[in-house]
């Protein structure tokens, strides 16, 4: 097959679990044999260029001055139109796999959905609005301050709309991919998805990278890890009072936070975080930015894995940490209830109840055997059913299928 991948931030440039699942998916089909063309967007500092089968040619966010007006994104959709049409008469793709594109403008989501010469799978990794929208819809919907100026402003906004689309269109979607049962049941029920086939395609790991830990690999007391954003939805400041708490009660507490990218809208929520982490230091150690190649040596230094969400489709990070055969300490979030067994491969805490997670992690402190049962029994579930090839079969067979229905 001759897959044309197209996404907003493809690693190294990347936001989180789904950039680096889309890279993963699309190196695994190349390694069995098929074409695979990336198509994503650059950053400013770098600017466009083609890297081998991956070519950063769309613009974006990343792209663009912030300082420049909202009629940029009439020139940044024309341009990533030009590029998709290209590239679609140079490769001649069989079949389209369309992750997350709204930030090159949801105008240019909705033409690639409008206008592709072949079918499109798109991937999904949580709840995402139904009708994609953007800033430059808000723009358009927005009357300007003072008569004069409003009148002006919608002269422009209509002479715009030559080029441009200029409200938000709900698409129908022939074939979605969702990364769990809650993923699909969000954007199908609540979100208002048109959606012709719904499959469900669990995220796998790669457990090459994670050999069997035997009980005697495990660190006594347990080395407990937070790996995530600094981000409310997050909430690493939870664990971070459950850790003083569990200090101030004189028990041996070795917390490691690695922080992950932190939206722009939550630097001061970060900065908080930093703070109260500072303030513990000799109980909390601190690592920054730890790349996905580095994960595994960082998980295989812990025990436990902390994992906090407020709402979450299918997190890379808490499978890897089972894979390594850490225990878990989780929320209630989505996705994750599909596999997470109280007591079984995870203990389970009120999301933003630091008492509770203190709890918690003085049960695993205190009760050795119970950190190895856990961590062994997640390890144990994610290599028989989670792995990076079931995931690869199951997902090169849809589009397989896909491509003979044409």
């Amino acid at each position: 097959m001759r897959l044309l991948f197209l996404i907003h931030a493809y690693p190294p440039d990347v936001i989180g679990g789904h950039e680096i699942r889309c890279q993963r998916t699309a190196e695994g089909l190349r390694q069995r044999g098929h074409e695979v063309l990336v198509l994503t967007t650059f950053k400013r500092e770098n600017g466009p260029r083609k890297e081998g089968h991956v070519w950063r040619l769309l613009r974006s966010k990343w792209s663009e001055d912030p300082k420049r007006s909202a009629f940029k994104w009439v020139f940044v959709y024309r341009h990533n139109v030009k590029v998709f049409n290209r590239v679609v008469r140079e490769f001649q793709p069989d079949v389209i796999c369309r992750w997350g594109l709204d930030w090159c403008t949801a105008a240019f989501t909705l033409y690639v959905h409008q206008n592709a010469p072949c079918p499109i799978v798109t991937f999904v990794g949580g709840g995402t609005p139904s009708a994609p929208d953007d800033l430059w819809f808000h723009f358009f919907r927005t009357p300007a301050k003072g008569r004069v100026r409003n009148w002006v402003k919608k002269a422009l906004v209509r002479l715009a709309g030559l080029w441009i689309p200029t409200q938000p269109q709900p698409l129908v979607y022939d074939t979605v991919t969702f990364n769990s049962r809650f993923a699909r049941d969000w954007c199908l029920n609540r979100e208002g998805w048109k959606v012709k086939r719904p499959v469900v395609i669990y995220g796998g790991v790669d457990t090459h990278q994670f050999p069997p830990r035997p009980s005697r690999a495990y660190h006594h007391p347990p080395h407990f890890l937070f790996a995530g954003r600094l981000d409310p939805e997050k909430d690493p400041f939870s664990c971070l009072e459950a850790a003083a708490k569990l200090a101030q009660k004189g028990l041996p507490i070795q917390l490691t936070l690695a922080a992950g990218s932190t939206v722009d809208i939550y630097q001061t929520y970060a900065r908080t975080v930093w703070q109260r982490a500072k303030e513990l230091n000799g109980i909390v150690q601190i690592q920054l930015q730890v790349p996905p190649s580095e994960m595994p040596t960082v998980l295989h230094q812990h025990d436990v894995f902390v994992f906090i969400s407020r709402m979450d489709g299918w997190p890379n990070a808490l499978l890897e940490a089972m894979a390594c055969g850490l225990a878990v300490i989780a929320t209630r979030c989505g996705g994750p209830d599909e596999i997470l067994i109280e007591g079984e491969n995870c203990l389970i805490f009120p999301f933003g109840d630091a008492d509770a997670l203190a709890e918690r992690m003085e049960q695993l402190i205190r009760d050795p055997a119970l950190v190895v049962k856990l961590g062994q029994n997640a390890q144990k579930l994610i290599r028989e059913r989670f792995t990076l090839e079931r995931y690869l079969d199951e997902t090169e067979a849809l589009l397989l299928s896909v491509m003979r229905k044409v």
